[in-house]
């Protein structure tokens, strides 16, 4: 086929294509019933026919949204979490502060730098020393109850053995009575108090304090809380388990007591 035959080819389609297009624009130019409702038909078809297309695009932005709302929910969660640990911070700010103002005794709030927890031991570093007017043998607690003693002391810092050390004994007062006793760690956050009579009213619930009588600890701070009491025959001392009051892990801030 020759050039000139394509060329006369192309320009009859191109004179059907726009013929029939004004043709289209004159008809739906119509006003009449039957044109409107030639109209109407063709909308509805079209919508039919792009309706897969139309799909598909929401299919798309909608996965795109999601991708947004999926970055923007990990940020508010890291936002959420950040806010959770000032909480926490703030609140216990307050529990000290609170603490502060109920003592009249003479202390130094100090940092927890760094824990050891060792097989025969367990202690803590915090960031007071000897320039802080620190020596040892020194009461160390927190807002709740006794935690330990200074034990090592150089310019900067100072190593702080912990009364869950199972080498370390407290002498105690509980109950009523304020019957004398002895406070001794065995696992975790619980203890022992050894040399109770069996005579001494006890209820579980009941909280040991220092007796005062150590030259170390002075006398009224809370140490451990009854959790069990039992007695057996053969003996004249109750058994009875406490629990420590002081927040032995995750410890941010401890008071040394002068």
């Amino acid at each position: 086929m020759s050039k000139t035959r394509i060329s006369y080819i192309n320009k009859d389609i191109l004179a059907l294509f726009v013929t029939s297009l004004i043709s289209l624009v004159i008809l739906l130019s119509n006003t009449s019933p039957q044109i409107e409702e030639l109209k109407i038909q063709l909308s509805w078809t079209a919508s039919k026919i792009s309706s897969p297309i139309s799909w598909y695009r929401n299919i798309f932005s909608i996965k795109e949204e999601n991708v947004l709302l999926k970055n923007k929910l990990v940020q508010l969660s890291l936002i959420n979490s950040e806010l959770e640990s000032y909480r926490q911070e703030n609140k216990r700010l307050k529990d000290l502060l609170n603490f502060a103002d109920d003592q009249v005794i003479n202390y130094r709030t100090a940092n927890v730098v760094n824990y050891h927890f060792g097989i025969t031991n367990q202690t803590i570093i915090i960031d007071m020393g000897l320039l802080d007017s620190l020596t040892n043998n020194l009461p160390v607690m927190d807002e709740n109850g006794l935690l330990g003693k200074t034990i090592l002391i150089n310019d900067h810092a100072s190593l702080i053995q912990l009364i869950t050390d199972k080498n370390i004994r407290v002498s105690i007062r509980v109950g009523e009575e304020r019957t004398l006793g002895i406070f001794m760690p065995t696992h975790g956050k619980y203890g022992i108090l050894e040399g109770v009579r069996k005579t001494t009213p006890l209820k579980i619930g009941d909280i040991a304090y220092t007796s005062g009588i150590s030259e170390i600890y002075p006398d009224n701070i809370p140490v451990a809380r009854i959790v069990s009491i039992s007695n057996q025959i053969e003996k004249p001392f109750q058994n009875i388990i406490v629990e420590i009051l002081g927040s032995i892990t995750d410890l941010d801030f401890v008071f040394i007591m002068l």
